[in-house]
């Protein structure tokens, strides 16, 4: 089994203090893919991972993928394959709280009831055999978004969610998995993955928040508000192998955390193994 990541900054501090060690803490083999920055869009995130599948890995080979800058890992592989093994679908994604970027678009693409607590498709974390996520991408070239009959009406009035979301892999796996949730699950129940990003109502929220925090740095409200969330669901340890601080101001929280000896022992404690 392999641990797959992207990365255009070799340096960025979350991958080099706490992805590779955890990494290398729980015995995992990661390969970190290097991209070039200039350019690079999440959704260049399917070329680079489909080129290096073809090349390097053997279709029934277990690949499991994890976000470069906001992720870590706290149990291995022995643990990995026995979570894998008890899902129906053999291709499995991170889920979170929110419904991201679609909104509440997204709600109305949805099959059925949410299920709580990580309803929605994140796409920070996922994990198949090689073969099946080349598959996968194969059959769906672009964004499959002709086949939701709301997304094509929506289209007619000029609002065209390939235009607004096409750059954004998130936009992409989540209609795949609505169009093949025989193959593709979600892991709602954060057994594998768990996210930590804050739940808001509406998903600009978080925007706004970055923009406070980089107009008054750790003064802004936002960033109080964001490190006192976060200290407080800190104190409840993961159950998953992989956890994904995912929001810019969240890993910058962590980060903070890290520097000021702050991060709870059951999640720091994993580095100094």
């Amino acid at each position: 089994m392999k641990v797959i990541t992207i990365a255009t900054d070799l340096e960025h501090p979350f991958l080099r203090r706490l992805l590779v060690p955890s990494c290398d803490a729980v015995g995992l083999n990661l390969v970190v893919l290097e991209a070039n920055k200039k350019g690079f869009r999440p959704r260049d995130k399917r070329a680079f991972l489909t080129d290096y599948l073809t090349r390097c890995a053997a279709p029934d080979e277990l690949v499991m993928f994890t976000d470069a800058y906001d992720t870590l890992f706290l149990r291995g592989e022995e643990y990995i394959l026995k979570a894998h093994a008890g899902f129906s679908q053999s291709v499995i994604f991170s889920a979170e709280p929110n419904s991201w970027p679609l909104g509440t678009i997204g709600l109305a693409l949805q099959k059925d009831l949410p299920a709580r607590p990580y309803p929605y498709l994140n796409s920070g974390g996922f994990i198949g055999p090689a073969g099946d996520i080349l598959a996968l991408c194969a059959k769906y070239p672009s964004p499959p978004s002709e086949q939701f009959p709301l997304l094509k009406q929506l289209r007619t009035h000029d609002f065209d969610t390939d235009r607004m979301y096409g750059p954004s892999d998130q936009y992409y796996w989540t209609l795949v998995h609505l169009l093949e949730s025989d193959t593709v699950g979600l892991d709602n129940s954060a057994i594998l993955f768990e996210n930590f990003t804050p739940t808001v109502a509406n998903f600009c929220e978080l925007s706004r928040w970055t923009s406070d925090f980089r107009a008054h740095g750790k003064q802004a409200a936002s960033y109080r508000r964001e490190y006192a969330r976060l200290q407080a669901r800190l104190q409840s340890p993961s159950g998953a192998a992989q956890v994904h601080f995912a929001s810019s101001l969240t890993k910058t929280v962590v980060l903070d955390l890290l520097d000021e000896g702050r991060l709870p022992s059951w999640l720091v404690g994993v580095l100094q193994r």
